[in-house]
């Protein structure tokens, strides 16, 4: 005869579930074990991916097209924890508007579109007719973490 679950007892299965659940996951951070590695923005892992990663376990990260990585590139499983997993920096994009905006068009280069990664030097010019409304220094430009300071002529 089944005989319906009341209340208590409900919770009392819910506790038991709940404390085997974290029982479970404890043994397996004691053996040293890691989950899957951390995710990170704008940037994949290369590494055959698991569930469980042994302890010593390796994991290889790679950035997106135009992403700088910072930090280092393999993360390593120890006492049920990952390592530090590095970061991928955004790229800067000057664009032909950016550029028309500015009266400015690349010093060296004819592209009306440009990606360049954290810590490249772009350099600019006036466009012709132009005159230069900020400093010399500022039409040579370092792409830092997707930003860019532009220099303006008018």
């Amino acid at each position: 005869m089944n005989v319906p679950l009341g209340i208590s007892n409900m919770l009392l299965l819910l506790n038991v579930i709940l404390t085997l659940w974290v029982s479970c996951a404890h043994a397996q951070d004691s053996q040293g074990k890691c989950g899957p590695p951390p995710p990170i923005d704008n940037g994949d892992i290369t590494s055959f991916p698991a569930s469980v990663f042994p302890p010593g376990s390796t994991v290889e990260y790679q950035c997106q097209s135009y992403y700088e990585l910072q930090g280092n590139r393999h993360i390593v499983c120890q006492n049920g924890e990952w390592s530090e997993p590095p970061k991928c920096l955004d790229a800067c994009v000057i664009s032909e508007e950016i550029m028309k905006k500015h009266n400015i068009q690349l010093k060296w280069r004819r592209d009306k579109k440009l990606y360049s990664k954290t810590d490249d030097t772009v350099e600019f010019m006036c466009k012709r007719g132009y005159k230069q409304r900020t400093p010399n220094h500022t039409f040579r430009t370092t792409c830092q973490e997707g930003k860019l300071a532009y220099p303006t002529c008018g």
